[in-house]
This record gives C-alpha cells, sequence and structure tokens, in this order.
C-alpha cells in the first residue's frame, strides 16, 4: 500500500502529518487487499488486508474510523481483533463494512440517519461498528457523502 498527497490529520498513514508529492509505503507489509476512497475531506482512510482484518487511520472526529473513540491516527490501527472483513468504505465521517458472512456494519457520523441503524439526530454517532438489520444477504456496499448504500443478494 503506497499513498502520496496530503498528509493532513495523518491520511497517508504514513506516521505524519506531512504532504509528499511522490508515493511513500504505508508500513513495511504488503498484504493489503483494498483501501477506501474518501468522498469528503480526503482525510481518512480504511483498508482490509488479505487475511481480512480492517485498519484505519486519519481523522476521526465522529468515530468515523470504528476504533471505539475519536482519536485521529497518522498510521494504521486494526479495528476491532476480527478477521472477517471483506471490503469497507467510508465517507470521512461514516464507514460501512461488509463482511464475509454477508452481514453489513457501520459506524461513526449518524446525524442523518446515514448509518442504518434506525436512529438521527445529535446523538446518533458510534464510534464502533454495529450490525445493520439482522440480514446476512448483502454482496456490496458503498458510502456517499451522508448516506450509505447495499445491494443485497436475491
Amino acid at each position: 500500500l503506497w499513498s502520496w498527497g496530503s498528509g493532513g490529520s495523518g491520511a497517508l498513514g504514513n506516521s505524519t502529518e506531512t504532504d509528499v508529492s511522490s508515493p511513500v509505503q504505508v508500513g513495511s507489509l504488503t498484504n493489503w487487499r483494498s483501501v477506501s476512497r474518501d468522498l469528503t475531506e480526503g482525510y481518512s482512510r480504511i483498508a482490509v488486508k488479505t487475511d481480512n482484518t480492517a485498519w484505519a487511520w486519519g481523522a476521526n472526529q465522529y468515530g468515523g474510523l470504528g476504533l471505539g473513540n475519536t482519536t485521529g491516527y497518522s498510521s494504521p490501527v486494526q479495528i476491532g481483533a476480527l478477521s472477517n472483513w471483506s471490503v469497507i468504505e467510508c465517507d470521512g465521517y461514516s464507514s460501512i463494512g461488509l463482511k464475509t458472512d454477508g452481514t453489513i456494519w457501520s459506524w461513526g457520523y449518524g446525524y442523518y440517519g446515514q448509518l442504518g441503524l434506525g436512529s438521527s439526530g445529535a446523538y446518533a454517532s458510534i464510534s464502533s461498528p454495529q450490525q445493520v438489520g439482522g440480514i446476512n444477504k448483502w454482496q456490496s456496499v458503498s458510502a456517499g457523502r451522508f448516506a450509505q448504500y447495499g445491494i443485497r443478494k436475491p
């Protein structure tokens, strides 16, 4: 996994907040499978490794990194101890993840109800992954600005 550009809030995951104009490796590991895109300011990232663990770094104002707090990180930190993540998307404020068992989970800023957890408003934000509904037939997820999407299996 390599990054470059704005390092604000640790967004590049290279243990600094410095901007870089050429690719720098994020840590020394080479077992990354996917990295989320951020549709807002671009200051938070979540990636999934080939062992299905999820890792997050960058800005974390509303708990959108899923680490149980609102602390920002400049290098990858594992989200929980589970190794069953398929893919995770984030919008910079909230995140949605698909697990290998077909369940979806969300966390972060929930003011508009975008977490899908049945609540909205000023106190709807959560900083740890929570399962969305009891359905385990999802095949893909996507995050939009203050909205989340999923496609269910037929």
